[in-house]
């Protein structure tokens, strides 16, 4: 079957020749198109979630199934954050602005976390961008605010506390719209989330309170380093070389054909890192590879762990994950995804990531094998995230404010974000009545969570 050709992550669509002045002027006129009252006005869903969930599943293998539906049922949360695409699908028939910018689309509390820049500076920022794509900002902000309403419930926090905490994070989104918008150019492409900023802000705004947790989080993720890796998951056989430690269903050593492939597609993967860095490559060898599954969103998609030797004998270990198409309203469910998948997935993922982070993971690239699409990164290099799980009242009202920022400053790198700048310097009711929305969306989540609870169970 002949599938039109979709071109991924077209930048034209956010290129514009207009002033700042000018995008503004059609931001405000967007506005009187498409009010916040319009925006905000919940759109009843109507579709089968379990339906749309096993339609995912198809795609997924077979034998993790199991262990995902395990990590999804954990709780609410866990299910929101795996089902992005159900989402998604949800957003398409919400009203929109029309304001198209450069999206994660999977801003929610938990992926947001530490890593390192190429000089070695920690940072903390959007660290997921499996869903990027070019669409309407507001279904970034809309995906933050619900997990943030989720993930508070679990922590047994007060809905009103967290209603009017939704509120709270909408207008730090606004104000950090309207500092970006402030800045020159210049000065906004090299605004920079270090970590320093973020201590900065938690003693202006919390003092001690959440001075301990940040500290101890900044302490783990330093550590997180190659050595800590390779103790963890490798070991020394009995020829006395470095491979991977085994746990199956989760880490399965691969073929010795797909370990093929994955040498063979190495060349394309280091055409796609800086130079320096593809140099610095051509000194290693593949010598290891195994299917390591992680996360809950990703759990049972393809994602390998590479151990790669040097010829000084050192090592490095990079991560390849499998880099599906974007589940939006434009994949029809009854298709499979293979159908839709293209080449230039991992592509895009890496293309978004290095426009909306002010810094990436150097080794940060893509490769396609198996007619499938990856992409690639360090493992665990200097990573680290809060657990949300532990976080008292206030370290969590913090957290979820700096992560509104931080999705503005991102969205800001796009040339349309004055036109965002201009709809939002319009509105009056936009955090109470877009709070509001989000607090809906929320209850249709645990509709569609015990509705899944009792197909699986079933």
């Amino acid at each position: 079957m002949q599938m039109a050709k979709k071109i991924i992550l077209d930048l034209g669509q956010i290129s514009v020749s207009k002033t700042r002045e000018e995008l503004i002027k059609s931001g405000q006129q967007k506005f009187q198109a498409v009010s916040v009252e319009k925006l905000t006005a919940y759109q009843e869903v109507k579709r089968d979630a379990v339906k749309i969930i096993e339609a995912v599943e198809t795609g997924l293998i077979p034998e993790l199934l199991p262990l995902r539906r395990e990590r999804m049922l954990q709780n609410t949360f866990s299910f929101y954050r795996g089902t992005a695409g159900l989402m998604d699908f949800d957003l398409a028939n919400q009203v929109h602005t029309g304001i198209p910018v450069l999206i994660c689309g999977d801003a929610h509390l938990g992926n947001y976390g530490f890593y390192a820049s190429p000089e070695r500076q920690l940072l903390f920022d959007l660290n997921d961008f499996d869903e990027a794509r070019i669409d309407n900002w507001e279904n970034d902000l809309r995906r933050l605010l619900v997990s943030v309403y989720l993930a508070g419930n679990e922590n047994g926090f007060k809905n009103k506390k967290l209603s009017k905490l939704l509120k709270k994070v909408s207008a730090a989104y606004r104000a950090a719209i309207t500092y970006s918008g402030s800045l020159k150019l210049m000065d906004r492409f090299y605004l920079s989330p270090k970590v320093q900023l973020l201590a900065k802000i938690v003693r202006e705004q919390a003092g001690g309170e959440f001075e301990k947790p940040l500290t101890s989080v900044i302490e783990k993720a330093t550590k997180n380093d190659l050595n800590k890796v390779l103790r963890k998951f490798t070991t020394l056989n009995a020829d006395g070389h470095r491979v991977f430690i085994e746990a199956a269903p989760r880490s399965v050593r691969v073929s010795e054909k797909k370990m093929e492939q994955f040498k063979a597609a190495f060349s394309e993967y280091r055409a796609t890192v800086p130079e320096s860095v593809r140099v610095l490559l051509l000194q290693y060898q593949i010598t290891d590879v195994i299917r390591h599954s992680v996360g809950v969103g990703s759990f049972g998609t393809r994602c390998y762990l590479l151990l790669l030797t040097a010829n000084d004998g050192s090592h490095l270990v990079l991560q390849v994950k499998e880099a599906l198409p974007t589940r939006d309203s434009f994949i029809p469910l009854e298709l499979d995804l293979d159908l839709h998948r293209e080449i230039g997935e991992g592509n895009r993922i890496i293309k978004a990531q290095k426009i909306m982070q002010a810094a990436s993971d150097p080794f940060l690239g893509s490769l396609s094998s198996g007619q499938r699409s990856y992409y690639v990164r360090q493992f665990r290099d200097m990573k680290g995230s809060f657990n949300l799980e532990k976080m008292d009242w206030s370290g969590y009202k913090l957290y979820a404010e700096v992560c509104g920022l931080l999705l503005a400053f991102s969205h800001f790198h796009s040339p349309t974000a004055p036109m965002l700048q201009g709809y939002l310097e319009e509105t009056v009711d936009f955090d109470k009545l877009m709070a509001k929305w989000a607090v809906r969306y929320a209850q249709q989540v645990e509709i569609d969570y015990e509705k899944y609870k009792e197909h699986v169970s079933h």
